[in-house]
């Protein structure tokens, strides 16, 4: 459903609602990521989407995790690259099991 977002003026923009489309990895990302995330090529949401998924299990901060997965900076940028391309999607998600569980053991 198209979320409509309106300004000062009243005009009316329709924002389309993000989709992790065919990708179950971004179907594991917060519910509404950053628009700066929304309006990246699917290709570079794919590989940033999970440097922000490795960042989340290492320290459990969402805000620092969009930070890093979002980095301008074009070598941080390509170290993050690198970092997705060499880690599998099997350990990220074990990596979110575990965290999740740890988080259930500390209450």
């Amino acid at each position: 459903m198209p979320r409509v977002s309106g300004n000062a003026r009243g005009s009316e923009v329709e924002m389309r609602e993000w989709t992790p489309g065919g990708d179950p990895m971004l179907a594991l990302l917060p519910p509404e990521p950053p628009w700066g995330f929304q309006r990246l090529p699917r290709k570079e949401q794919a590989w940033r989407g999970r440097a922000f998924l490795i960042a989340f299990v290492m320290t459990d901060n969402e805000a620092f995790s969009w930070s890093l997965a979002l980095t301008r900076d074009p070598v941080a940028a390509e170290n993050n690259r690198l970092d997705v391309l060499y880690t599998k999607d099997e350990v990220i998600v074990q990596g979110l099991r575990d965290l999740a569980e740890m988080k259930s053991n500390e209450g």
